[in-house]
Order: structure tokens, then C-alpha cells, then sequence
């Protein structure tokens, strides 16, 4: 009897947890050289909260690489203390290089993806943007580039997501001075059950040995923050 309760509580949680759905809101700002990033996650109703915060992206000026600063955050507890990160070129072309290999090891991924991505929704996604150069014409190039950019972006969001809403674009000029300035606000949700089925297809179609595969998500999860 006591079994029988067992599993139906996980038949049960398994069910709730198919259905339910993960929102994922990311927060990108650009100004001059200060960066900031954060992606926060909410899922059971908003109940369950996850915030990732990269405050500084930035070259490292003594040697070749890029920095990263870091934090995480939990529901409403403090935030962990700020982790720094440094990726220099070798290792950013070995990522490179282990995600290709993880790509030719699963059969249609590309498929397995655009499937996964097509139950992707995109609720809210702006995007603005101060330029200059301090030379109008310069300037001029610069917007055109930044409108193709997004109109570019913008489609493609439209093509592989579902797009419920209407993105909000602005580029402001600055032909006075030098300015770069970019916000990017987008806001995606999705069921949690979707996600699970592109995994299981991911190992279904894995071909080669199984221990490569989680020797590779283990490498992973050991060089996230």
C-alpha cells in the first residue's frame, strides 16, 4: 500500500512537472565599456526563482582572454559571493571544438532543435540603442548596420520561435560624440516537459560510445558557474 502511495506521488510530480512551465528573462546592458547580463528563471507559478547575474564582461588587459564576474541568487536569499571567471583563446576554441564534436555525435540535431525551439514562446523582446561616432556620416553607416542587425535578429527569433508579441526597436543617433549604448530586454517561457523531451532525444539518436556523452555534459557542468 505504502509503495502504491509512493508511486503515485512521483507519477503525480512527473505529470505537474511535464506541464510546467520555465519562464527565462534576460537582461543585456551595453554602456561604453561597462556590461551587465542578467538571466533570471521562474518556474511553479514564480514561486521558484533563479538569478544569474555577469555585472562585468571585459577584455583582460594583461594577457589574451575575456573576464567574467559572477553571482547567483536563490528566491529572495543574498546573493552568493561574486565568482571571476577568465576564458582565454585556447580555451574558448576548445568550447568550440567540443561542441562541434557533440553536434556530429547526435543524429538530426539540427532537427531536434528547431523542434524544440518552435514550442520556444518569445512574450516581450526590446531592443535599444544609442550610437555615435562624433562624424555624421560614420554614424549614418553605423545606424543602417544597426537596423539591419536587429530587423535580422527579429526574423529570425519570428522563423524558429513563436513571436507573441511586438518587438520594440529604437536606434537614437548621436552625431555629436561618441556613444555605444545598448539595452536588450527578452522574455521567453516554455514547459519544462518539451525541454525533457529534447533530451531524450538527444541520447536516443547519440551515436558512439554513452560514457563520451556524459563525460561531455559532466565537463560542462564542471566549467559552469
Amino acid at each position: 500500500m505504502i509503495a502504491i502511495i509512493i508511486i503515485s506521488i512521483i507519477i503525480l510530480f512527473l505529470l505537474i512537472l511535464l506541464f510546467m512551465k520555465l519562464s527565462i528573462t534576460i537582461l543585456f546592458q551595453h554602456a561604453q565599456d561597462n556590461d551587465e547580463c542578467r538571466i533570471i528563471f521562474k518556474t511553479f507559478f514564480g514561486l521558484i526563482r533563479y538569478t544569474i547575474l555577469i555585472p562585468l564582461i571585459k577584455v583582460d588587459e594583461s594577457s589574451p582572454g575575456i573576464v567574467f564576474l559572477h553571482k547567483e541568487k536563490l528566491n529572495h536569499r543574498s546573493e552568493s559571493p561574486a565568482k571571476r571567471k577568465k576564458y582565454d583563446p585556447r580555451e574558448i576554441i576548445h568550447s568550440f571544438k567540443e561542441t562541434r564534436d557533440f553536434a556530429r555525435h547526435v543524429i538530426h540535431l539540427h532537427v531536434i532543435i528547431r523542434k524544440f525551439m518552435a514550442r520556444v514562446s518569445v512574450t516581450k523582446l526590446e531592443w535599444s540603442t544609442n550610437i555615435g561616432t562624433g562624424d555624421a556620416a560614420q554614424t549614418g553607416i553605423a545606424v543602417g548596420i544597426g537596423w539591419t542587425l536587429k530587423y535580422g535578429v527579429v526574423a529570425l527569433v519570428s522563423k524558429f520561435m513563436k513571436l507573441k508579441t511586438k518587438p520594440l526597436l529604437s536606434i537614437t543617433p548621436s552625431f555629436q560624440k561618441a556613444v555605444s549604448e545598448t539595452k536588450i530586454t527578452c522574455m521567453i517561457h516554455f514547459r519544462i516537459g518539451y525541454a525533457m523531451l529534447a533530451g531524450i532525444r538527444i541520447l536516443k539518436y547519440w551515436r558512439g560510445n554513452r560514457l563520451k556523452l556524459k563525460s561531455f555534459v559532466s565537463r560542462q557542468a564542471n566549467e559552469s558557474y
